[in-house]
């Protein structure tokens, strides 16, 4: 079976970071700080094909790791493709950063692509900063906090999973468990706060 990210989406009050450690109610059984990492993307599409297929076609700069398990000024290619069912703040993604996977991905919809020199003959979609804290929470969920260039902020919940909808409800009991920093009331993604804050490029 394919290895999917099942990730939701998450609002959070500035102030509740200082809780995190030890003062929420209840605390997390374990909260273990994985990095902080600055990285830039920028996000490629041709005429929307991609994105109205679910595809997402990115490069991601890494312009700073503080414990530097990965080299500063590195880049890479990665497409997540949203499996049937996702939401837009509740998704499970097939994800890949392998080019010749990429190229096929890509090519489904725009046939006369090009390789990942050439930035695959796609257009320039969007580009933004993004400071991320990631954590690993009671042994088990990746919980990431996100603070862009643009003065937006997001978290998500992540697992890898075979089983989507059983990672989506473990997922779910885990935010409801400490609801008290996790709100999924109206989260909004980071790709989509760009476009209301800049304009959907024409």
């Amino acid at each position: 079976m394919p290895l999917f990210e099942v990730e939701q989406k998450f609002s959070y009050n500035v102030a509740n970071l200082q809780r995190i450690f030890n003062n929420g109610r209840p605390p997390f059984k374990q909260l273990v700080p994985i990095k902080t990492q600055a990285f830039t993307d920028t996000y490629y599409d041709s005429q929307d094909k991609l994105s109205k297929s679910g595809l997402w076609v990115r490069k991601r700069h890494i312009s700073g790791d503080l414990h530097a398990d990965t080299p500063q000024g590195v880049h890479f290619w990665e497409a997540k493709r949203r499996a049937q069912g996702s939401s837009v703040n509740r998704s499970t993604f097939e994800e890949t950063q392998d080019e010749g996977q990429m190229l096929r991905m890509v090519r489904k919809h725009v046939p006369e692509c090009l390789g990942p020199e050439n930035n695959f003959g796609l257009d320039m979609l969007c580009k933004f900063d993004t400071v991320r804290d990631s954590f690993l929470a009671d042994g088990k969920f990746t919980v990431v906090l996100d603070h862009t260039d643009f003065g937006h902020q997001v978290g998500e919940v992540e697992l890898m999973a075979e089983d989507a909808e059983k990672a989506h409800a473990d997922i779910d009991a885990f935010l409801k468990e400490y609801a008290w920093f996790f709100d999924t009331t109206n989260p909004k993604g980071k790709l989509t706060a760009y476009f209301e804050k800049f304009g959907y490029p024409k």
